[in-house]
This record gives C-alpha cells, structure tokens and sequence, in this order.
C-alpha cells in the first residue's frame, strides 16, 4: 500500500456551516431573510487516515486522616492514527493503533521514565502498576465502534494476534498463574473499553449524530472520561462559541461529574484495588474544526476528588488533569 499526501477536502469530521430559508427578520421587500445555522456531524471516510498526537498531564494530592500527604504527577504522550472501515451491523468501525509514547511518573525526587521510541533508556521498571496502565494498549490494535449518535457503543479487536482481545485474553488465561489478584486487575483494568475510548475517541461524543442547530443552540450530551485511572460520567452543556475565517470552537461544559462507584480502582502506593466511595468534579472540553471538518484540536481541563479506603486507612484524592489532542495529518491510503 502506498500512503499518498495528506488532503484537506476529505471530511474525518465533518462540520460545516448552511443557511436555511428559516424564519429570520424580514427585508425591505417584505421577505423573510434566511436564518444561519451549523450542521454538525461526525463522518468518518473509507481510505482516510488520521493521525493525532495526545498530551496528558494529571496531578494527584492525596490526604489521609492523619492529614499525612501525598502527592504525585504524571505526563503521558500518545501517537495515534485511526482509519475507519465501512459500517457493520453493529456501527462504525474505527481501527486505532498506538503507534507510539512517551511516560513520566513523578513521586517526589523520583522520575521514572519511558520512551518507546528509545527503550534502552528507560528508569521505569514495566512491572510498575501505573506504567502498565498507560502502557497497555501500545500496538495493541483495537475498534471504536460507534453508534449513529457518534457515541462509542463498543471496542473490540482486528481479530488478529496481537489486537487488544488477544491481549485480554491472553492476561485473562495466562495470568492466572503468572500474576496475582492486583496485577491481573492492572492490566485488565487499563484494557477496558473506557481506557480505548479516552485515547482514541477524540470528539468526546459532543456532536449527537446528525445536528442542524441555531448559532446560539446548547445541547446536552452524556460523556465519559478516564482521570487517574477512575472512571467518569457526566452530562455536560454544549454549544458552539465562534466561528472566523472558517474555524469553528466548540465548548463542553462539565459540572457534575461523578466517579463509577460501582468499579474498583487501583492507587498508585496502594497495594490492592479498592472501591469508590464517592467522588466529584467538574472541568471544561474546548474542540476546534476547520471549515473542511477536521477536528483540528481537542483541549480538555478537569479538576476531580474521590474518596476511598484500604482496609482502616480512609483517604481522599484529588485529581488534576489537562490533555490535549493534536491533528498530525490527514492520509489516502489505497
């Protein structure tokens, strides 16, 4: 196969501005000017590649009851490219791949590093908890399938060796005896569905399939998001902010973002998976497009607290995290 240069009039997501003959004001004729409005969709094209660059970096303090603290921080950077395949019957195929990243676990004096690109010079030991679960998913292909609503309804694999079924069940099968409880939930954990969809799903859901909406319209979506290895929902207000010089910004607005309580997390320093308590949160998601419907840029700003306990030891976590999504390029491959 050959990959041709990158072009700009093939739509990865497509959002593009039309005028309606809608009710508006009325021109000196006595006819009804027509109304501005956006459409808004998400669309995916057969042979078009894209490539992204994602930048994470969280912050964690935590706080025991003995007001003993901790704190650590982390940045993470993914290169991606995704290529969609034609509709199935269960939604829309978007193969991903981690083609490569970078990780640097702080802890006081301490850096851990890691570079894929250049292994040999790693300081982190691969069997560290956290780096396993931000490393788990490189070159291990996987399938965001996604509804007509553009929502992720599921992730699977490319059905070859190697994908992220093969690597789930291999920890699943394997694991038994070469891993304990905690590592097999480590690694189970960071090849969840949420976790491929935190990466590789770069609209967050925000555009609910199909929209035609006034310039001033808010709209309300359910998203999730992974911070610090927990999970998230919220519903947040969305609505677009500006267009100029064809460039559009959309704007997320979260304000009650809730942890699932109902699955256990892993804590960097804590031995064994414990439940969720309770938890809050709130933050924002700014995306930009260009007039041809790249999603350009994707930037994302979240400030979460949780609270938990290991066996007598009650503590509570907060959670800082900012990432960003970049677009490398665009592609035809034939």
């Amino acid at each position: 196969m050959k990959m041709f240069q990158s072009i700009a009039t093939m739509c990865f997501v497509l959002c593009c501005v039309y005028t309606f003959p809608l009710l508006g004001q009325t021109d000196t004729k006595g006819q009804k000017a027509p109304e501005l409005k956006y459409s808004l969709r998400v669309d995916f094209k057969e042979n078009i590649y894209a490539s992204y660059i994602m930048d994470e970096k969280t912050v964690v303090n935590r706080m025991y009851r003995d007001s003993i603290g901790k704190q650590y921080q982390r940045k993470v950077q993914y290169n991606f490219t995704q290529s969609p395949e034609s509709p199935k019957a269960d939604g829309l195929p978007l193969v991903t791949n981690i083609d490569s990243m970078k990780y640097a676990f702080m802890d006081g004096p301490t850096q851990l590093l890691y570079d894929s690109q250049n292994p040999k010079a790693a300081t982190v030991n691969t069997e560290f908890p956290d780096a396993i679960s931000n490393m788990a998913l490189l070159n291990h292909q996987f399938v965001l399938v996604y509804s007509p609503q553009t929502e992720v309804a599921n992730v699977r694999g490319v059905d070859q060796p190697g994908d992220i079924e093969w690597l789930r069940n291999y920890i699943i099968k394997e694991g038994q005896d070469a891993l304990d409880t905690a590592q097999r939930f480590t690694w189970l954990n960071a090849l969840k569905d949420e976790q491929a969809a935190w990466i590789g799903d770069v609209s967050k859901e925000l555009i609910a399939g199909k929209m035609v909406i006034s310039p001033d319209s808010v709209w309300k979506r359910a998203i999730r998001l992974r911070l610090d290895g927990i999970d998230f929902t919220d519903t947040v207000e969305v609505r677009v902010t500006s267009y100029s010089k064809g460039e559009y910004v959309i704007e997320a607005i979260s304000k009650a973002l809730t942890p699932i309580t109902t699955d256990d997390a892993r804590f960097f320093g804590v031995p064994a998976p414990v439940p969720i308590q309770k938890g809050s949160g709130q933050g924002t998601i700014m995306m930009e497009m260009n007039s041809s419907g790249w999603v350009k840029k994707v930037s994302l700003k979240y400030k979460a607290n949780v609270s938990a306990q290991y066996k007598r030891e009650q503590f509570t976590q907060e959670i800082t995290t900012e990432a960003t999504w970049n677009l490398l390029g665009r592609y035809k491959w034939n």
